[in-house]
């Protein structure tokens, strides 16, 4: 382990951890561990990633919190986090497992990787499964640490095909699980970019119309794709993101109000206020008191 802060002082953003952070050394793009041996049990502190977590819990339980959402961590569960997410936990002692940690290289390495349904915005967590179905995967886990020392590159080579199928058996779980999110049709592909231009335009942007040009179809059918898909109009998929966004300022930054509305593009502190309490039933200020993970950077 270094000797550097597991956060790094920065007073405006969420803290973003790496794989050093956590570790204390470099990795290839590939980091595998037992949870039992190198995984801290306490995350009080709401933080992001710069790299995918895959997080199998074999024996355990606590709490995990992923984007404000409150998960009850037990057994036989895979916890999925994207680079953004913020997340905390509070796990028993006892907790024991794999974390997977993969950097967005590796997962763009093969194309179709990136259309991974437990990875996208606003999806559930957290996928259950039997004992059986978690041994299957624990096998191959055990088999991918077994070589993942070694820096021949038939051996990454070997390594990375094994990623890949264990990824894919993952999505047909997922999908098993929630089918609500299979995008492999047209429409749900209309979907799946409109919540990635969401994700990307967010703080600019929050007019339908632009969304809509961008997909190339009319404002009127994005909402009928939308409430049928998402359950809601197109205009509060996006004012939710934003939403998201200030939640996670809130709680992980000392930026003020005013300064948080004005980066997600609110030139009116009041009209922000408003919006806020709108989509959470709480005002700005009342939902960062309402968290006590926050404390002031030294």
């Amino acid at each position: 382990m270094n000797n550097q802060p597991l956060f790094p002082l920065q007073k405006h953003s969420i803290p973003v951890l790496s794989v050093g952070n956590i570790l204390g050394e470099e990795t290839l793009g590939i980091t595998l561990f037992r949870h039992s041996v190198k995984g801290r049990n306490e995350f009080e502190q709401p933080h992001k990633h710069d790299f995918y977590l895959v997080f199998f819990v074999e024996k355990g339980s606590g709490v995990h919190h992923v984007d404000f959402t409150q998960y009850i961590v037990g057994d036989y569960q895979v916890y999925f986090i994207r680079p953004g997410q913020v997340h905390n936990w509070s796990l028993d002692v006892d907790t024991t497992g794999f974390q997977l940690m993969l950097s967005a290289d590796v997962i763009t390495i093969f194309p179709n990787l990136g259309s991974l349904p437990f990875f996208e915005q606003s999806v559930p967590s957290c996928l259950s499964l039997n004992q059986i179905k978690f041994e299957e995967f624990k096998n191959q886990l055990q088999e991918i640490e077994l070589v993942l020392p070694d820096n021949d590159m038939l051996t990454k080579e070997i390594v990375l095909l094994r990623l890949h199928v264990m990824l894919k058996l993952l999505q047909k779980e997922y999908l098993n699980q929630f089918p609500e999110h299979d995008s492999s049709t047209k429409p749900e592909k209309m979907i799946k970019r409109f919540t990635v231009l969401i994700d990307n335009h967010f703080n600019q942007e929050s007019s339908v119309n632009f969304y809509a040009d961008k997909l190339n179809i009319t404002p009127n059918y994005l909402n009928i794709l939308s409430q049928k898909y998402l359950k809601m109009p197109a205009g509060d998929v996006i004012k939710e993101r934003t939403i998201l966004e200030a939640k996670r300022l809130l709680t992980s930054t000392d930026l003020s109000i005013k300064e948080i509305a004005y980066q997600l593009g609110f030139n009116d502190n009041t009209y922000f206020s408003k919006v806020f309490k709108k989509y959470t039933g709480k005002t700005p200020g009342d939902f960062k008191q309402s968290y006590n993970f926050y404390h002031p950077y030294p």
